[in-house]
């Protein structure tokens, strides 16, 4: 009989080691995960912060505006329909030049990928896209880390973050 007790007390000391094993285990999990999203916010704060250093528009180019006349209405700005075109995050050279653009980018030892996505907005009502070209530029950008799922295939872990950049020079008619 005292070898029976014995095994169950064995059994229920392995279960408590066991279950102690698993809460650490999930709290170091959970810990790796808060690291990497705060990192993912990082790459894109710093992704917004490098977009906003660009012109607002072509035609808004200060070091280029002798070659177009002063923006005085948002018709004078880049078509939506003509964001983009920019292969190189280095290259390009104003705010709408970064949409559609997908990077890598590598942030103290992890990496990560960027997703751009530029549209123009209400300048009134920054949260509502605009059918035409406005004083108002929206920037989100997406950031991931792809090694990320194996703690949560269901969750790629991704973070999205948006600004929305003004021309502030403007002069209405």
């Amino acid at each position: 009989m005292q070898t029976f007790y014995s095994l169950i007390a064995i059994a229920l000391v392995g279960l408590l080691a066991l279950s102690l094993h698993r809460g650490t285990k999930g709290l170091q999990q959970r810990m790796i995960v808060n690291e990497v999203a705060t990192q993912l916010s990082g790459v894109a704060v710093e992704t917004l912060e490098r977009i906003g250093q660009e012109p607002f528009d072509a035609k808004t180019d200060t070091t280029k505006v002798s070659k177009f006349p002063a923006v005085t209405d948002p018709s004078q700005l880049t078509n939506a329909a003509d964001f983009g075109g920019c292969f190189d995050f280095e290259l390009c050279e104003d705010i709408d030049d970064f949409d559609g653009l997908i990077i890598v980018r590598d942030y103290e030892t992890l990496r990560f990928t960027v997703t751009i996505g530029v549209r123009y907005v209400l300048e009134d009502q920054p949260d509502i896209p605009s059918a035409g070209p406005t004083y108002a530029k929206e920037v989100s950008v997406s950031v991931a880390n792809p090694r990320m799922w194996f703690f949560d295939p269901s969750n790629k872990l991704t973070v999205t973050m948006s600004r929305v950049f003004t021309y502030q020079k403007a002069t209405k008619a």
